[in-house]
């Protein structure tokens, strides 16, 4: 599957649901993909509806991760937290961080 084709088919979920924001991230980002890669789909908006992850889901043949963004930068900040209370240097490259970091929003 192409980059293009992921965003075509995204784009979808916006006639659906509309307060939500996607991107893709990971390998198809980085074009790194193999042919047993998966598809990191980002959702900032709407946390943890399963009814979202689902039909994304379903809009695949192939394997899709659903990233939340709230839900990341919640379990960034904890950890960060925790980090700075323990005399800790804070993690630089946390899923969150590095999502953000390479995430295209379409």
């Amino acid at each position: 599957m192409k980059m293009n084709d992921i965003i075509a088919v995204l784009r979808q979920v916006y006639n659906r649901y509309d307060n939500i924001r996607l991107g893709i991230a990971g390998s198809y980002v980085n074009g790194t993909e193999k042919i047993s890669s998966d598809i990191d789909v980002v959702i900032d908006g709407d946390s943890m509806r399963v009814d979202i992850m689902e039909y994304i889901k379903s809009l695949f043949d192939i394997t899709v991760d659903v990233l939340w963004v709230d839900l990341m930068k919640k379990e960034d900040d904890e950890l960060d937290r925790f980090a700075i209370e323990n005399g800790l240097p804070i993690n630089r490259y946390s899923a969150y961080k590095t999502v953000m970091q390479e995430v295209r929003w379409i």
